[in-house]
């Protein structure tokens, strides 16, 4: 029997997804409950922080108290994303890569995007579907959760793939294009937009809305506003990444009321909370992305090139009293019955021009432009 709450947490994820969505809450508030089995996260704070088990439960106890289900920290869901699973498929993000911000009843993950642009698009949609779907039930900020929004940065932080999800109805599994249009709203910046395999793949460059964590509208090419609410950042030296092999790390809960949103939130190693900007923020490479570079080319097929001319036919009747005679093929053969009908005694007749006149299309196929395509001539990268 296991007694390390975070092994149990990686037990209840890797249950089906119908008991998973059950117990995943009671089995965040667990880790809760033990002081020193968060996750540590840098502080500037001056005096010591209160860890003593009994501060931390009594939090987690007024919050359920308070709202009859489990309330989950920013610290809590950063250690759940490095499992998360989808339709049966690891679309975990490590923990050290990932910033977690809360506000009441919504929760923002924000990610550095990778270079492959389809990828990008594809790993948010799914993790945001996966990361909602884990949280139904729970509650953050003293509000049960209702979106989850994850979004892929660029170095400036700026929005390139940002995608919300509602737990009650984020998609289960499927094509990028069936995640993506079964979220609750997404947005794509322009230079992942434009790369091969994205506006071509089934869904809208822009849909929905995308919120961040005090429920602001979420623009792609923006940064995302996460001044606000409870925040987890990983730690430089990488102590927020999961530990596989259970070993704690020294670490500090930190219990305070947040009166400007009335958010109670117990957070491991004294996270930054309430409206305040501190703390330790993701460290930062000196890459710098360099956008994709091309060129549109012609498009060249064969097209049809019409050229109608206008035919006479010629057709003639020889009328005489006993009906009329023909069709002749021209004047001169009608003439010349009439003539000869004569000299054997008979009556000729008068002449009819029952000629008429068809058009047809005479043209010919040539070699023309029919469109463009882009060519890529070198892709998105970070250098």
């Amino acid at each position: 029997m296991k007694n390390n709450p975070i092994e149990k947490i990686r037990d209840l994820l890797a249950e089906p997804e119908a008991r998973r969505k059950a117990a995943i809450c009671a089995g965040l508030a667990a880790a809760l409950a033990v002081g020193g089995a968060g996750i540590a996260i840098a502080s500037n704070r001056p005096e010591p922080i209160d860890s003593t088990p009994s501060a931390v439960e009594k939090a987690g106890a007024d919050d359920k108290e308070a709202s009859g289900a489990e309330s989950v920290a920013p610290a809590d869901i950063a250690k759940i994303c490095p499992t998360l699973t989808l339709d049966g498929q690891d679309v975990g993000a490590p923990a050290d890569e990932v910033t977690v911000t809360t506000g009441k009843g919504r929760v923002l993950v924000t990610q550095r995007a990778g270079d492959d642009a389809a990828a990008t698009v594809d790993s948010t949609a799914r993790r945001s579907a996966a990361l909602a779907r884990s949280l139904d039930g729970c509650e953050t900020g003293g509000k049960t959760i209702e979106t989850v929004t994850w979004a892929a940065v660029d170095e400036g932080g700026n929005i390139q793939v940002a995608v919300t999800n509602s737990p009650a109805t984020a998609p289960s599994g499927g094509t990028t294009a069936e995640v993506v249009n079964g979220s609750g709203g997404h947005v794509i910046s322009d230079g992942v937009w434009n790369s091969d395999g994205v506006h071509d793949a089934g869904y809208e460059q822009n849909a929905g809305t995308v919120t961040d964590s005090t429920g602001g509208k979420i623009e792609a090419g923006a940064a995302p506003k996460a001044d606000e609410g409870d925040k987890a950042d990983p730690a430089e030296d990488g102590s927020a990444k999961a530990d596989d092999s259970g070993a704690k790390a020294d670490t500090k809960s930190d219990t305070k009321k947040n009166d400007s949103k009335g958010n109670a939130a117990s957070q491991a190693s004294g996270g930054t909370s309430g409206s305040s900007a501190s703390g330790s923020a993701p460290a930062q490479s000196q890459k710098k992305w360099v956008p994709e570079q091309g060129h549109w080319e012609t498009d060249y097929g064969q097209v049809w090139v019409p050229n109608v001319v206008y035919v006479r036919h010629e057709r003639y009747w020889v009328v005489t009293p006993n009906g009329n005679v023909g069709p002749f093929d021209s004047k001169s053969a009608a003439n010349a019955w009439v003539y000869n009908d004569m000299v054997n005694g008979g009556k000729g007749g008068s002449l009819l021009d029952d000629s008429y006149t068809t058009s047809e299309d005479q043209g010919h196929y040539e070699q023309q432009a029919t469109g463009r395509h882009w060519v890529v001539d070198v892709a998105g990268h970070w250098e």
